[in-house]
């Protein structure tokens, strides 16, 4: 399965870290004012890693497990979108964007990177 560990290796560093430069450029016509603080680069970590385990669950043909991932964002998420209905509606709607964008790309780039290496 992982006879060429060159090519996945490369496929990981696109998937996770080129995938989530055009992510961050993509969030940013949707960032909202007031995004709240939060750790310093815990949402570009929380994107590496959900790529990552997406990407692992593809390789090893557990796309199901990918379910897990979303469900524990959407978990963590949940705290986050309590209180103002406007100010909470916009930083859920820009998380959802997001996930929704990490995953597509995750998707395509393993999708592309199957048809190179079969």
């Amino acid at each position: 399965m992982l006879t060429n560990l060159p090519a996945y290796a490369l496929l990981f560093i696109i998937t996770v870290f080129i995938n989530g430069i055009i992510v961050k450029l993509f969030l940013k016509s949707f960032l909202p004012e007031d995004l709240p603080a939060g750790m310093p680069n815990a949402g570009r970590i929380i994107g590496y890693l959900e790529r990552a385990l997406i990407l692992t669950f593809l390789i090893i043909d557990q796309a199901t497990l990918i379910g897990f991932v979303l469900t524990i964002k959407a978990i963590y998420r949940y705290g986050d979108i309590q209180g103002d209905c406007n100010t909470k509606m916009r930083i859920s709607e820009y998380f959802i964007i997001g996930t929704l964008a990490s995953v597509l790309l995750t998707l395509l780039t393993y999708l592309i990177f199957r048809q190179i290496w079969p």
